[in-house]
């Protein structure tokens, strides 16, 4: 019996993988060259169902929840189709190879394994001398044929899916801070941990940041930075978001970057918004002590935090968030508590998610909205996330909202820590002057 099994959970056929034919016979086709040669992975595996699997397979959702679910294939679990499955449906336009898998779980349902086996093993062969080819081989490895024609998918993969499959360290991302520059950064004023709020016992601290050449006494329009989803209790104290308070302050305004609860650390949607509504009274309570103009807030949220600063936003009773910025986020709760689902308390979720979506305040009194800045990333990972943001945008358009909308046509989640191109340092210039434009403007 051999020690590799080709058999999937998902419907992936193994004896055609990139990284198992090379760990069999050392001959690495494109796609297993990023791996070794680019990213230093060792290609090591003997499939997925074995306990030496390669160690980016290793991270796929659909393993572990099939073993734990107990089923051979995902459709013998009852919740086929899921969010797990729905990411490698995301991934196909990028990895044509998974679009196979698909049509081999319904030749599995009709011929049982052992007959999908059987079929595969005989597609994967060079039609001229019969030599095992992978998913992204150009030529047979013996005869030199051209395989380009008789794959059922196109011969080639998007590269840009590397940066996806090799997600950074996540205190190599703690932190990274912004490629975009701006000068005075390093003069900018800082208060720190300032306490705005106690939830259940535990404190929530905000930092203030203030341009260089501000003077006390003299009330400044401040913009309010909402972090995504995470597990972490102190994202306002990393790279990505210091540097961003700097260079927003630098460019003439106060920034609140602050610490809010998360679905990730168990909590519900409406405590996640409560905090960020608690931020905004605080700022108001407060606005004199810390020099901060209460009637010209503006919120710049990111990611999965999107939904929420947009819903404060667009209900804001107090007429005093002048603009908001969404980057590459969510529009609505109901994607991100489904692609959520496993790793938070998801009871009451569903209703939460339909009381507390921004996209149903799209037709209250439209007029009344705050200009709107929506950054996406053209080249997002996040599974549904385009579709989300989109939807939002496209009712925001249809209820004739004022809204900017930026595309990055080949940018990733989080672009501006992860592609530094000219696209990403335009999409920034274009939020400060968003920002500067609308919280000191006077409108007529």
């Amino acid at each position: 019996m051999s020690e590799f099994n080709y058999d999937t959970y998902c419907g992936l056929y193994c004896g055609a993988c990139s990284i198992m034919k090379a760990c069999q016979t050392g001959i690495k086709d494109p796609f297993a060259c990023i791996f070794c040669d680019e990213a230093g992975m060792e290609l090591k595996c003997h499939g997925c169902k074995t306990e030496q699997v390669f160690e980016n397979c290793a991270k796929c959702p659909i393993r572990p929840c099939a073993r734990e679910r107990g089923v051979e294939h995902c459709p013998d679990c009852p919740d086929y189709p899921c969010q797990n499955y729905g990411f490698m449906q995301f991934l196909t336009e990028k990895l044509p190879h998974w679009d196979t898998a698909a049509a081999n779980l319904q030749t599995i349902k009709e011929k049982g394994t052992e007959g999908w086996l059987q079929e595969q093993q005989a597609q994967w062969k060079c039609p001229n001398c019969q030599t095992d080819y992978s998913w992204y081989a150009t030529h047979c490895s013996n005869c030199g044929k051209d395989l380009g024609e008789i794959k059922p998918y196109k011969n080639t993969f998007d590269k840009s899916v590397f940066q996806m499959l090799t997600q950074p360290d996540p205190d190599e991302l703690f932190k990274q801070e912004l490629f975009f520059k701006l000068e005075g950064t390093d003069q900018v004023k800082v208060q720190k941990d300032i306490v705005y709020s106690n939830s259940e016992g535990r404190d929530l601290f905000l930092d203030l940041y203030y341009p260089p050449a501000h003077t006390p006494h003299h009330k400044l329009p401040v913009v309010v930075l909402v972090h995504g989803e995470t597990p972490l209790t102190n994202l306002k104290d990393s790279g990505p978001f210091t540097s961003l308070g700097r260079i927003i302050a630098a460019s003439g305004l106060a920034v609140a970057a602050f610490n809010h609860r998360t679905l990730l650390q168990g909590c519900q949607i409406k405590d996640a918004i409560a905090d960020v509504e608690n931020l905004i009274q605080f700022l108001n309570y407060r606005a004199n002590d810390f020099d901060l103009n209460k009637d010209q807030i503006g919120l710049w949220s990111f990611s999965m935090g999107v939904p929420c600063g947009l819903y404060v936003g667009l209900n804001n009773k107090a007429d005093n968030i002048k603009c908001q910025v969404a980057y590459y986020g969510f529009g609505e709760f109901t994607s991100l508590c489904t692609l959520l689902k496993g790793s938070i308390n998801y009871e009451g979720m569903d209703e939460q998610a339909e009381e507390y979506s921004p996209i149903r305040l799209l037709c209250q009194a439209p007029d009344k909205i705050a200009p709107l800045l929506i950054a996406r990333a053209g080249m997002d990972q996040i599974p549904t996330i385009l579709k989300s943001i989109d939807s939002f945008i496209g009712a925001a358009l249809e209820n004739n909202v004022h809204i900017d909308i930026y595309n990055h046509p080949a940018g990733v989640h989080a672009f501006e820590l992860v592609n530094d191109v000219p696209r990403t340092h335009e999409i920034i210039e274009l939020t400060l002057d968003f920002l500067y434009q609308h919280l000191t403007v006077i409108p007529l």
